[in-house]
């Protein structure tokens, strides 16, 4: 298998210029990690040549290394980066903004890229001669934007799944969105959802408002530990959750046998 530069997404007119997926979340710890990451290694047991990173934390130092740790250790990316790990979009300067984009570009390989917080989480506040605040910032679909993969949306599988998928979407249109997954981050959590709505009916319901498709859901496993650094069975729940067989197509990613 291996990796194709689609010259445009699915959706008319938003132009991928590089071979690559930004994970984008509706919230923190909506699951993007456990999802990058159980995806970028099912395709490497597929034979696909990618790397997986997290170029930027906003978390305590002990919790971005496990992260980090897991991401690595999982996908067999080499950890030959360094992570920006700050406490406050104060923090973030132009340099480390570049620096962040520099590594998620900088593979001749696939490239899968892990953004930190919400879709609109504040990356970088610009300060002005005198240090206080200026208007202009930055986020995380800035940063995506400026990265110019595809993106797919990661969302909580439970019953605000729909609607912080429709808002993240309404916010994140102009970017080549390919996709959208719920991850179920505690036991249960989609109980709710579940009982009222189907799989099919979930994708439908997406697919009238956004246009674009529903992956599945990943269901939790109490084997799967990011802090722990413990994948358990993450390749069988992502292969049993998610289609892969469209994962592919809305990457350009082809089978070679």
């Amino acid at each position: 298998m291996s990796p194709g530069t689609n010259p445009q997404n699915t959706q008319v007119g938003k132009q991928v210029i590089s071979n690559g997926l930004t994970i984008i979340g509706t919230e923190a710890g909506c699951g993007k990690t456990v999802f990058m990451t159980g995806l970028a290694a099912m395709l490497r047991q597929q034979g696909v040549a990618l790397s997986a990173v997290k170029p930027i934390s906003f978390a305590s130092k002990d919790r971005a290394e496990s992260e980090i740790s897991f991401i690595c250790s999982i996908t067999g990316t080499p950890r030959n980066y360094a992570t920006t790990v700050i406490s406050s979009a104060k923090n973030l300067s132009e340099a480390q903004w570049e620096h962040s984009l520099s590594i998620g570009r900088d593979s001749s390989q696939f490239m899968f890229v892990e953004t930190p917080g919400g879709c609109a989480s504040p990356m970088s506040f610009e300060q002005n001669s005198v240090g206080t605040l200026a208007h202009s910032w930055k986020d995380t679909r800035d940063f995506a934007r400026e990265l110019g993969y595809s993106c797919v949306i990661v969302a909580h599988h439970n019953q605000d799944a729909i609607e912080k998928l429709v808002l993240a979407y309404s916010y994140l249109r102009e970017l080549p969105i390919t996709g959208m997954v719920t991850v179920e981050t505690q036991a249960d959590e989609g109980k709710v959802l579940e009982s009222k709505l189907t799989r099919t009916e979930v994708a439908l319901l997406l697919a009238s408002r956004t246009s674009v498709p529903y992956l599945g859901c990943l269901k939790f496993s109490p084997s799967i530990s990011v802090p722990r650094v413990n994948q358990g069975n993450l390749i069988k729940v992502i292969s049993e959750g998610v289609d892969l067989l469209l994962i592919l197509k809305s990457l350009n990613l082809n089978v070679v046998k």
